[in-house]
């Protein structure tokens, strides 16, 4: 994967960005690492497939940078009792995994994560998290290495100190987040399971590869807002066409209220996924897109000019 700099970040920045970028390649002969297992089968196919080609935005990676920032600072505080980044692998149903902890210290795991303090407060991350992590404890206790506690240490890079004092459930800056510990059998399930899917799906052309989930896309479902005449927020927003109209058919001001939809958007196909244009899901979303856009502009158009 190429590295590119169209939005001119400074040179050293960009050199180190360069440089120190890791993408979990562990050994020669594994079939993937911890991260590239948690990724959808779409995903991950499509980034193998297509390796050579891909790009990314160096201003993208400056959080990653900070994060491997982080990772040499805390090797420098490595004590006698304290494992920092340590790789180990595991063989399971043939296939070799790996994965790099940060910390290994009196049996805890800890994951350093910079993050948002709305991922925090919503709790949108906690599920990716707590597989990832059960999958690291499950590589410690196979390397004979007890592990009785799991946790997150998140950073929240967009966190404000005047919100801390006004808001009584607003996070420190650093927040300790427990992770609940798997049994080692739901465990190795999980990761059989997840080889098995990523295994199938390699064996696929390109456009049979099942879409990722709406959670795998960061894609809500969509939602129908009512609004009331005049007013930029909605009354109430339901899950259904059907549930809006009988609200509206109760209420007083029925005459008043009218529906619009807030549409669903696939926010990571869009800005954060790095083979979308490989990706015949999100080509048929640009193609449908397109066609609405194109179908609002020709209705419009006689009114404007008329006007």
């Amino acid at each position: 994967m190429k590295i590119t700099n169209k939005n001119g970040i400074p040179a050293p920045i960009f050199r180190s960005i360069s440089k120190n970028w890791y993408g979990g390649a562990g050994e020669k002969k594994q079939f993937c690492s911890v991260t590239q297992l948690l990724k959808s089968a779409k995903i991950f196919v499509l980034e193998k497939r297509y390796a050579r080609e891909l790009q990314e935005e160096a201003s993208d990676l400056i959080w990653a940078l900070m994060g491997s920032a982080m990772h040499k600072v805390l090797e420098k505080s490595e004590s006698k009792n304290s494992l920092n980044e340590e790789r180990l692998s595991c063989e399971i149903s043939g296939k070799i995994i790996s994965g790099g902890i940060d910390l290994y210290e009196n049996s805890v795991i800890s994951d350093f994560k910079f993050t948002s303090v709305w991922t925090y407060i919503y709790g949108s991350r906690l599920q990716e998290w707590t597989e990832q992590l059960n999958i690291y404890s499950y590589l410690y206790a196979k390397a004979n290495f007890p592990v009785e506690r799991l946790q997150v240490i998140a950073i929240f890079r967009d966190w404000s100190k005047l919100k801390s004092r006004i808001e009584s459930d607003y996070p420190q800056q650093v927040m300790i987040v427990p992770i609940k510990l798997w049994k080692m059998s739901r465990t190795e399930k999980f990761i059989k399971e997840k080889l098995s899917q990523l295994e199938t799906a390699l064996k696929l052309p390109d456009d049979k590869i099942a879409p990722c989930t709406l959670a795998q896309r960061w894609q809500d479902p969509e939602k129908f807002a009512v609004m009331k005449k005049g007013n930029k927020r909605a009354l109430k927003l339901f899950e259904s066409r059907e549930l809006a109209s009988r609200f509206i058919s109760f209420h007083k001001d029925r005459e008043k209220l009218n529906i619009e939809i807030r549409e669903s958007l696939p926010r990571r196909c869009q800005d954060y996924c790095l083979v979308n244009g490989y990706c015949n899901f999100f080509q048929n979303y640009k193609k449908m897109k397109n066609n609405l856009k194109t179908a609002k502009e020709e209705i419009s158009w006689p009114k404007s000019a008329a006007s």
